[in-house]
């Protein structure tokens, strides 16, 4: 007999991966961090930043591991979900998750879980 999680283990794979971002300083990094695993294939989003890491005035960086699931290609995936992230269907300089100025991520750490 089949198991339930065997049949979505194969067609649902997880990944993981780590970015980085650049967040304005007016904006909670709670809030953001919130507003990124509303997006849609993202199930969790981990905030990896040290405490004592020194910040600037002006922006907050910010490192993340996030998991995400897919059927598809996982670096694509990443792209669609990148561009989600900075940029919104009505206009290319509206933000989709309001206080992201930047986020990368580090394609060498993409890994199936």
């Amino acid at each position: 007999m089949i198991k339930l999680t065997n049949i979505l283990t194969e067609i649902l794979n997880t990944y993981q991966v780590e970015a980085y971002m650049l967040t304005d300083r007016d904006f909670n990094i709670t809030d953001v961090l919130d507003q990124i695993r509303a997006i849609r294939k993202i199930t969790i989003v981990r905030n990896l930043t040290p405490p004592d890491y020194v910040q600037q005035n002006d922006v907050e960086y910010t490192l993340v591991s996030i998991k995400f699931i897919t059927r598809e290609d996982a670096k694509e995936d990443m792209e669609k979900i990148k561009q989600d992230i900075l940029t919104s269907d009505r206009s290319k300089n509206d933000l989709r998750v309001p206080g992201v100025k930047s986020f990368k991520y580090k394609p060498e750490t993409l890994k199936r879980l």
